[in-house]
């Protein structure tokens, strides 16, 4: 049976029925012109919530010390507290790089004395009082800074740092497999699908996202060969059969028009969602491209202001909303996103980077996290670093594996994961 975007909306249950949906979209068949106005109440209700479960900590915990520790390429965020307390997070495995300065000279002073009690409040600081630095480089950071911060607080409080920031919704996580994202594109289908299909036989998922036009972000509506994009939705849909469910990735190849022609096609073969197919701040295109198929649409990876997250929520631009754990700057403000996606009752699965620690960080935010859409980006369990070092980690609870296309989540304190010391030591503290 073809997708459908009523079908998507009932299977993800509009709280309060179909009305319920009225005031954040107008019907699919009004144009622009005609929409009524967007209440935005509810999501601003959503945001004002506390996150982090501060109740957990009866005593301050006074952060004495943040370091950016770098090696080449890599770098790695330590913090540390005035009782003694550590944590470690490991940075963004390609975009912190440019952007080291930015720790010491504009979020250390949002960190360093001040009560990790108060993440909330840090985070916002560090992400909107930094107006004149705000973007994905700034962001990276203020992630990576966040997640040595849970860790911290999760060894006090001896509990995975998911459960920090909500109650535990998913213990299971079912993956998507978003990775090859240069082989999807360059080498034949046949050959890509290959490789795709290899990871499946390891991990058995039950889903997979492909790669569609060049990936330019230039709506060129250039593919790497005439008609391959075509061949690939075709053929995966003949390897892999109907039960598979498959998704695709524009990353901004296409004019509104060719983003029109291809979403046909996937509606054809039945894939389950469609994701920014033109660039992703042309919000009216995106709109159009919506208002034109039934396929559900997914973006917001690149987004790194939470007033974007709410204007593409309450315009419903997309069904599936997808803050990167990264480039938003860290799980507190992608919980916002995910409590302002069901307050409209949209999705919600977090994107996450190749290597580093990015499935771990992943699990973490699924685990509690509202609104979670059926399956999540997955691209195997990888630590390689910025170098291109594999760096060994050991899970402090349950064996990190794919088991039927699921994950159980980290079950140890802070992160749940021990790096090797050795590794750590690789690494200078940077002062800019």
């Amino acid at each position: 049976m073809k997708t459908t975007r009523r079908r998507f909306m009932t299977s993800i249950g509009f709280a309060g029925g179909a009305g319920a949906l009225l005031p954040f979209t107008a019907c699919q068949t009004e144009s622009a012109s005609q929409q009524m106005p967007t209440d935005y109440a509810r999501l601003d209700e959503a945001l004002k919530r506390p996150v982090l479960k501060r109740g957990l900590f009866s005593s301050p915990v006074m952060i004495e010390r943040l370091e950016l520790l770098r090696d080449r390429d890599n770098c790695l965020y330590r913090v540390r507290s005035t009782d003694g307390a550590e944590g470690i997070s490991v940075g963004h495995p390609f975009i912190a790089k440019g952007s080291y300065p930015v720790v010491p000279i504009a979020l250390q002073q949002h960190f360093v004395g001040k009560d990790a009690r108060d993440l909330d409040q840090l985070i916002f600081n560090a992400a909107e009082r930094n107006v004149k630095r705000q973007g994905i480089p700034l962001c990276v950071h203020i992630a990576g800074i966040e997640f040595a911060i849970l860790d911290m607080l999760g060894k006090i409080a001896d509990q995975p740092a998911g459960t920090l920031l909500g109650e535990v919704l998913n213990p299971q996580v079912s993956i998507y497999l978003g990775h090859h994202l240069g082989a999807l594109r360059r080498t034949e289908p046949e050959d890509s699908l290959q490789l795709m299909k290899r990871d499946v036989d390891i991990t058995k998922a039950k889903a997979i996202k492909l790669r569609a036009g060049r990936g330019d972000n230039l709506a060129t509506d250039i593919d790497n060969a005439p008609g391959r994009t075509e061949k690939l939705i075709r053929m995966a849909r003949e390897m892999f059969g109907d039960d598979m469910v498959l998704m695709i990735d524009g990353n901004g190849s296409y004019s509104v028009k060719e983003a029109i022609r291809i979403g046909k096609i996937l509606e054809e073969y039945n894939y389950e969602f469609y994701e920014e197919p033109v660039p992703w701040d042309w919000y009216e295109e995106q709109k159009q491209v919506e208002e034109a198929l039934n396929i559900p649409m997914a973006g917001g990876e690149e987004e790194f202001g939470i007033h974007a997250f709410r204007y593409l929520i309450g315009k419903e631009v997309f069904q599936i909303l997808q803050p990167d754990l990264f480039y938003f700057g860290g799980m507190i403000r992608t919980m916002q996103v995910a409590r302002m996606a069901e307050a409209a009752g949209l999705k919600i699965t977090p994107h996450i980077s190749g290597g580093g620690l990015g499935f771990l960080y992943m699990l973490h935010m699924v685990s509690v996290c509202p609104a979670a859409y059926d399956y999540h980006e997955f691209k195997m369990f990888q630590t390689k670093d910025a170098n291109g070092t594999v760096f060994a980690t050991e899970s402090t609870g349950e064996p990190f594996e794919s088991v039927d296309g699921k994950i159980k989540i980290p079950t140890g304190p802070g992160l749940g994961v021990e790096i090797d010391p050795d590794y750590i030591k690789t690494h200078e503290v940077f002062v800019g």
